[in-house]
């Protein structure tokens, strides 16, 4: 894995894991925020041809 795949993945995984945060607070704008931050990393994603394989992508939207 790449250095830039392995940044991806991390900046993901830390930005589902802030949503999951922002959910279990009730915090609805750091929710959008963070929802708005993995839609953007997922696009990142697609057009260089990453697989993240992990459902990121149904996580943002379910903000």
């Amino acid at each position: 894995m790449t250095e830039f795949m392995t940044t991806l993945h991390l900046r993901i995984h830390d930005a589902v894991a802030a949503l999951k945060s922002a959910r279990a607070r009730g915090d609805e704008d750091l929710c959008l925020v963070q929802a708005g931050e993995i839609e953007d990393l997922v696009e990142i994603a697609a057009r260089h041809g990453v697989d993240i394989d992990c459902g990121y992508g149904a996580l943002a939207h379910a903000a």
